[in-house]
């Protein structure tokens, strides 16, 4: 009975930090994400700040860094933008345009699928104006705008002040362990930061894969930008299933716009749903599930409970999130069940544990014999 006790005051304790845990991310929110994606990104920004500081003092470096940094995101902004000018210059009267291609959908389906018995077209055309003709969408979209900016200037801060300190917040975490736990405490972090790395890294190179795929498949099939397209829906990839469908629906809605049949259009939603089938069975599991080696249940909790508790950027950074959290229980002796409950490999490393279990009841088992022993002697 006092085993059981024990056990069942354990699990109380870890739920109810966990909970507290997660009232304080819900509630501090609007500070955690900024602080939390900065520390990602100073993760990222690491290596090559490191590779400066070599030759230049550390907050030299940290500048070069972000000078290098900003000049590449320009460049990618400069490029989306320019493109996305001449595509809207291209589209005049978008709105009439977008109900000129419903009707032509709609007529198509009632000629090939419906024959007329059904006039879907009326229904149609009375949603769909009210939907596509509300003005609110461009205020919305402004003060959207103005809120990422804001953002964007918060998390620039904070990236720079985690490399310029990040000596004295490592000694800060190592100071609260004991002498000869600080060595395997610095080997934690520095796990930490491999598996923010990694996963950011391993997201690059999906974003990679999926614009080259997404655009050769549009060029094929004809469609105009067709790279354009492609690596702007691999970019909103990394939002699970919002992007996805945002990024389809654009060039969806542009064939729609600038092709007369609507063949086009279709063969553009079958192209992007034999991507998304593909990157969501074989590249990322084998490029980012390969460096944090979460399990899918694990994975999909995060992503759930991320989007709960902080919305789109939540899903995002759960996972890594997730990942570094069983860093940190595979280094913990009291933690690393937990650290086997995320893993990728729960099968095997649960084999391995209950051999462990097994031997300790066996000593366990011997030590009691030999006490019955030496009380009947």
């Amino acid at each position: 009975m006092t085993d059981v006790n024990v056990n069942l005051s354990r699990i109380a304790k870890y739920a109810i930090i966990m909970a507290f845990t997660l009232a304080i991310m819900y509630f501090g929110k609007n500070i955690l994400i900024p602080l939390v994606i900065s520390m990602f990104i100073a993760f990222l920004l690491y290596p090559l700040c490191h590779f400066f500081e070599r030759k230049l003092a550390r907050i030299l470096s940290i500048v070069l860094t972000f000078v290098i940094v900003l000049l590449i995101i320009t460049g990618i902004v400069y490029f989306f933008g320019t493109q996305f000018y001449h595509l809207f210059q291209n589209i005049k009267n978008f709105g009439e345009q977008i109900h000129t291609s419903i009707d032509k959908v709609v007529k198509f389906i009632d000629d090939t699928v419906l024959h007329g018995r059904i006039d879907l077209g009326k229904i149609v055309r009375n949603n769909s104006y009210n939907i596509l003709g509300s003005g609110r969408f461009i205020e919305n979209t402004i003060s959207a705008s103005t809120g990422i900016i804001a953002s964007f200037i918060m998390i620039g801060v904070f990236t720079f002040l985690f490399l310029l300190y990040r000596t004295s917040f490592k000694n800060l975490i190592l100071y609260y362990f004991p002498i000869e736990e600080k060595e395997n405490a610095s080997r934690i972090l520095m796990k930490i930061q491999k598996v923010g790395q990694r996963y950011f890294f391993g997201l690059f190179l999906v974003i990679l894969i999926l614009g080259s795929l997404n655009g050769v498949g549009l060029w094929i099939i004809g469609l105009d930008y067709a790279f354009l397209f492609g690596y702007f829906a691999a970019f909103l990839a990394i939002i699970p299933y919002i992007g996805t469908f945002i990024g389809g629906l654009l060039p969806f809605l542009y064939a729609l716009i600038n092709h007369n049949h609507p063949w086009t259009a279709i063969f553009v939603l079958l192209w992007y749903m034999f991507v998304q089938a593909l990157e969501g069975n074989i590249i990322t599991p084998n490029i980012v599930g390969s460096n944090i080696h979460l399990n899918p249940l694990i994975a999909l909790i995060a992503i759930f409970t991320g989007a709960l508790i902080w919305g789109i950027p939540g899903m995002i950074l759960f996972i890594p999130g997730m990942a570094v959290l069983k860093v940190i229980f595979d280094n913990v002796d009291s933690l690393k069940p937990f650290g086997v409950l995320l893993s990728s490999e729960f099968g095997s490393q649960k084999s391995t544990w209950l051999k462990k279990i097994g031997k300790k009841m066996n000593v366990s088992a011997e030590a009691d014999k030999m006490d019955k022993n030496v009380m009947s002697s």
